[in-house]
């Protein structure tokens, strides 16, 4: 990108990709490489960090950037995985374009496939990722964070991020529930089979994009500490209070990630910013919930994904969707 009276300029460059695999690729990586918000953090982040003579793990090379970072710190060695193999070639382009190929090594794999003593070397000390999709898990963070840990990360490795909180609340938006289903009747058509093909758990939506009201407290659902002892393991009842009388329409999630201690990356709704999009879960069918007055929800949760019940019930656990 160059620069032109302080306006974004981009450099065209040819593609060499056929178009069948260029489709392999997703589109996000374009506006996740421009979120400048994200781009600050991670900077901040690793330049907080002591990576002098440190092996280092990156987890979802994407085009590189993180782990030129890294290395431009005084790493030893850089390892960074790809599963895409048109993403890894072209990683290892960029890198090589940067003079960095000698301290970065990219693998075409996942890293829950690799060995170590093989693809790695054994006890790394530093690990990095941000394999996390609108709502945390949908990348793989969580299986590939526990495998590290496990398999290839030294006892006191440092990880960033460091931590995270999953944060809930219920929402009111005809607007995006039609996102997700279709009405029964279209002038005077039955379409309302097309309803099969709805998403069952949750979604990625840009919440101030369509008309909506948050419509009780926001709940933390969830936190761990990646420093020390965690699960990706919850399975509870949630109680929110609705702040409003309104129809409900789902619940909408979001991440609070901290990189560092005072380095946070958040999707949450007011985040206009960010490239991460808000997560929404529709219920069944929208309950009317009242101002004051608690509702339940089941929560489960593992490192697969987030999944809550499809229908709020009363404090009494009166079944309210009829």
């Amino acid at each position: 990108m160059l620069s032109h009276n302080n306006e974004a300029v981009f450099k065209a460059t040819t593609i060499n990709v056929s178009d069948p695999l260029i489709a392999t690729i997703p589109r996000w990586h374009f506006s996740m490489l421009n979120d400048q918000q994200r781009n600050q953090a991670f900077f901040d982040a690793i330049d907080a960090t002591d990576f002098t003579n440190k092996t280092v793990l990156d987890i979802g090379t994407g085009s590189g950037l993180l782990a030129m970072l890294i290395a431009r710190k005084g790493a030893r060695h850089v390892y960074t995985c790809e599963l895409n193999p048109v993403v890894a070639a072209k990683a290892e382009e960029i890198i090589r374009i940067n003079g960095l190929e000698h301290r970065i090594t990219v693998i075409n794999k996942l890293s829950t496939d690799m060995i170590p003593g093989e693809d790695i070397p054994r006890n790394i000390e530093i690990m990095i990722s941000e394999t996390v999709d609108c709502g945390f898990f949908g990348e793989g963070f969580g299986h590939a964070l526990v495998h590290a840990k496990r398999e290839l990360l030294s006892p006191d490795a440092v990880i960033i991020p460091e931590s995270v909180k999953l944060n809930a609340c219920l929402l009111s938006s005809q607007e995006v529930a039609n996102l997700n289903c279709v009405y029964d009747d279209i002038f005077g058509l039955d379409v309302s089979a097309f309803n099969s093909f709805q998403t069952a758990g949750y979604f990625p939506v840009r919440l101030q994009t369509w008309p909506h009201r948050l419509v009780s407290n926001t709940l933390e659902f969830y936190s761990a500490d990646f420093k020390n002892e965690f699960v990706f393991d919850a399975h509870q009842e949630l109680t929110f209070t609705a702040d409003a009388s309104a129809l409900a329409h789902g619940i909408v999630f979001w991440f609070d990630l901290y990189l560092k201690k005072d380095t946070c990356l958040s999707n949450d709704p007011h985040n206009v910013r960010s490239h991460w999009m808000q997560a929404v879960q529709l219920f069944d069918c929208p309950i009317y919930v009242r101002k004051s007055h608690d509702y339940r929800i089941s929560l489960n949760l593992s490192c697969d994904g987030v999944r809550f019940g499809k229908q709020l019930t009363t404090r009494l656990f009166e079944n309210i969707a009829s």
